[in-house]
């Protein structure tokens, strides 16, 4: 009797199993792969957005990954993914993806589920520039004038001007700064050796200059009015000119204010608050004029668009001033972002625990007590320092 094609056939029938081990090996070795790639992806986009502005942090995080998976197929098809900003700072992101099978369809599976997370915490580094000054060339771009404290150990004061003087220190001021940057050589100080200023030292240049969210500006909603006692005022676009007289109190809902040809003259024995809120100034005629006596307590918003911007405005406007006064104190929280105005911060004896980043393009302090630290999401690194992105790290 011949035995061998019983035996072929035999060994047919067996093969099968093992090639459906071999088959399976291999499916679960590509899906391993496509795991390691997500996860790669997810975090190479953590630690990219954890170094961007709040607001773009979701953006520069998807574009990352969507960079790291590109020339991944057939391994993915659709990629989505979410993007969290958490309250201590750190950012979360979390993939999901659909891995298509071949072999184990025999098992009809025809797909595998992919998950990938990870977290990354911002930069650890000590210092950060709590106010630029941006005038290149101008003299006394900076003018810190008597009776100035400013407490901010892991801030320095930038400031980009070469002028002759390019800033101005006068005597009785007390500075608890990481270091004041001058990129001119020419300072003068009035009262003595400035703590921790250093001269021809680059400032970094605007940070800012495109990266904030733009702003379309539509009709207004409300125009030229007059204020006095108890006040309380809605996001929208404002226009005109605006009184706050006698004494009262303004109490502003979350939102962005647009100015357009607009002014706030907010008189004395005015208090204003408002948590989760942003002013946008559309136009150099637009502006905050906040006169002595009034308290402003004002935060910005912590997530959406204008997460962690206070004030801003658009790139390439008209030079011009206003002032800041207020003897009752305030509290600001947010980035202050104006490069075409000349501020002065005047009389703001009671201020403490503020969280600012500021950017201006000349600025005056006078008769202050600042208590600062930067604003979340806006840390601008010194120039000549090493990049952030080094000490930018994973969580998980």
């Amino acid at each position: 009797m011949d035995n061998r094609a019983s035996v072929s056939t035999i060994f047919g029938l067996s093969a099968i199993p093992l090639v459906i081990v071999m088959g399976v090996a291999i499916e679960y070795s590509r899906a391993s792969e496509a795991k390691v790639r997500l996860q790669a992806g997810v975090d190479a986009g953590v630690l990219a957005g954890v170094r961007a502005p709040t607001a773009q942090r979701s953006a520069v995080a998807t574009a990352t990954l969507q960079g790291a998976l590109a020339g991944s197929s057939p391994f993915f098809g659709a990629v989505s993914s979410s993007w969290t900003t958490n309250t201590d700072g750190t950012f979360t992101g979390n993939a999901s993806a659909a891995y298509s099978t071949t072999f184990l369809e025999i098992a009809n599976i025809k797909t595998l589920n992919l998950h990938a997370a990870a977290s990354a915490a911002g930069a650890t580094s000590a210092n950060a520039v709590c106010v630029l000054v941006l005038d290149p060339s101008s003299s006394q771009t900076l003018l810190v004038n008597s009776g100035v404290t400013i407490s901010a150990p892991k801030c320095e004061i930038d400031v980009a001007s070469t002028g002759s003087p390019a800033a101005i220190f006068n005597s009785g001021d007390t500075f608890n700064l990481h270091r004041i940057c001058v990129a001119g050589t020419n300072t003068t100080q009035n009262g003595g050796s400035v703590p921790g200023l250093t001269t021809n030292c680059p400032a970094p240049a605007n940070p800012y200059a495109s990266s904030l969210p733009a702003v379309s500006v539509g009709s207004c909603t409300v125009s030229n009015q007059n204020y006095s006692g108890t006040n309380t005022l809605n996001p929208g676009v404002y226009c005109g000119n605006f009184n706050f007289n006698g004494s009262g109190t303004l109490s502003l809902q979350p939102g962005l204010y647009a100015f357009k040809g607009a002014n706030w003259n907010l008189n004395s024995s005015w208090t204003v608050s408002g948590t989760g809120v942003t002013f946008y100034f559309a136009d150099s005629n637009s502006y905050i004029q906040v006169n002595s006596g009034v308290a402003v307590n004002l935060s910005a918003p912590t997530s959406g668009t204008y997460a962690n911007i206070l004030m801003f405005e658009p790139n390439g406007l008209s030079t011009s001033s206003y002032t800041i006064n207020g003897s009752a104190g305030h509290v600001l929280n947010g980035l202050i972002y104006q490069p075409s105005r000349n501020i002065t911060f005047n009389s703001q004896s009671n201020a403490s625990s503020e969280g600012l980043t500021i950017v201006v393009n000349q600025l005056i302090l006078d008769t202050l007590s600042w208590s600062l630290a930067p604003a979340t999401g806006f840390s601008i690194t010194p120039s000549g320092a090493s990049s952030s992105a080094a000490n930018e790290r994973l969580i998980r």
